[in-house]
């Protein structure tokens, strides 16, 4: 049996402090009425002075308060308590009137009684039918061994009283156990149509991507691969321009075809890489990224200041995704201008800066409206940042962001 201490039941919902309490108070009430006529009960009923009565009727109500933090150890001292009367009764040759319980006084039965309800409510059923039985196969020993005229009208009485009383709780407690029940089903059913609702729209937006970005990158990789052997002896740089368009649609490809593969469910292996999807890119492969933009016509200069360290991935991954769309900006917006990129190592922030000189007037650009500069944005707020685009006084144009490291300035 479980002996261990359980927290005090309370009135939860109640936001007055005294309500809450409750149930405390009037089980503190009802220990004090116990305790005082449960005392002259007892002394008249064994025509004895008060020490040994008041002894017996304390600890037959101090099972009460007990019975609120530790239950099971309440009901055992109650049990025992009431054991002492019947045999100091029979002791004395003090025979009990025939009107009054029996192996209890009027106020034992009534401290007995609210024990097995609060024990009840806060163990398990099987543990608290136990007790009501055990209860009275003790109660059925004294009358047997003790034999006293008009025995067994106390214990007729607890039987009939908390038989009702059990059943009551039980219902009580049936009919709650349901309720939580269904809550924790509606919760998991939410909870379930949600994931559902998550997993339906990351197919369909993949299926979008697959069925847009996927087919033109695919195009444009078949026609830089292509495009070398519709002219004859086509220059070496146009070559290696057209190379290098077919080696970053298909890197595109690549990327978008995990990318794809994590969106359309979360379980491992769903790209069909059993679960080892491409690491994402750092700060590490910004190089590579610088050299891809020049390879596409841009002069590109990079500086770093500070002392370069490894920054936490989410950091230096937005990072690049931020200095990546600038980059992309420029090549779409401002083909052939000079740009720099600038990497600012502090402390507690990281800061990327892109700007570019205008574009030349004789080279055509790129229309249309993408969400680049929104999720630039949407990626330096991610993490607690800022970020600045726009043009500067001189005309060129800047991208600024400044990203929180998550150091400490002490550290």
């Amino acid at each position: 049996m479980d002996f261990s201490p359980r927290p005090l039941p309370t009135l939860r919902r109640s936001r007055n402090r005294v309500l809450r309490q409750l149930p405390v108070v009037l089980v503190a009430l009802v220990t004090l009425y116990l305790c005082i006529p449960g005392t002259g009960v007892v002394a008249e009923r064994l025509q004895l002075s008060w020490p040994v009565p008041a002894l017996l009727a304390c600890v037959q109500a101090a099972a009460v308060p007990l019975s609120l933090v530790r239950p099971v150890a309440a009901w055992w001292l109650s049990l025992a308590a009431m054991v002492p009367y019947p045999l100091v009764l029979e002791a004395l040759g003090t025979v009990p009137a025939t009107d009054t319980p029996w192996p209890w006084t009027d106020p034992g039965l009534l401290a007995h009684l609210t024990v097995t309800l609060v024990v009840a409510w806060r163990v398990s059923a099987r543990l608290f039918v136990t007790q009501w039985l055990l209860t009275l196969a003790v109660g059925g020993v004294l009358a047997v061994v003790l034999r006293p005229e008009g025995a067994g009208q106390g214990l007729y009485s607890f039987g009939i009283l908390s038989g009702v009383g059990l059943l009551l709780l039980g219902a009580v407690r049936g009919r709650r156990e349901a309720q939580r029940q269904l809550r924790r089903q509606e919760k998991l059913t939410e909870i379930e149509r949600f994931r559902r609702t998550l997993l339906e729209e990351r197919a369909r937006i993949a299926r979008e991507l697959h069925d847009v970005v996927a087919h033109h990158m695919s195009v444009v990789a078949v026609q830089a691969e292509a495009a070398p052997y519709l002219v004859a002896d086509p220059p070496e740089a146009i070559r290696e321009s057209l190379g290098s368009i077919r080696q970053n649609a298909l890197a595109a490809l690549t990327e978008l075809r995990h990318i794809l593969g994590m969106m359309r469910s979360d379980a491992p292996g769903a790209d069909g890489n059993d679960g080892k999807y491409v690491p994402q890119p750092s700060l590490l492969d910004l190089d590579e990224l610088v050299g891809n933009v020049r390879a596409a016509g841009l002069t590109v200069e990079t500086e770093i200041r500070g002392t370069a360290r490894a920054l936490p991935h989410h950091v230096e991954l937005s990072a690049y995704r931020i200095t990546q769309e600038a980059l992309s900006n420029v090549l779409r917006h401002a083909p052939g201008a000079q740009v720099r990129v600038e990497l600012t190592y502090g402390q507690p922030d990281l800061g990327v800066r892109v700007i570019n000189s205008p574009a030349a007037p004789t080279v055509p650009r790129q229309s249309g409206k993408g969400h680049g500069i929104l999720g630039m944005r949407e990626r330096a707020s991610m993490l607690g940042g800022t970020l600045h685009v726009g043009p500067m006084k001189d005309g060129w144009f800047e991208v600024r962001a400044l990203l929180p490291t998550g150091e400490s300035e002490d550290a």
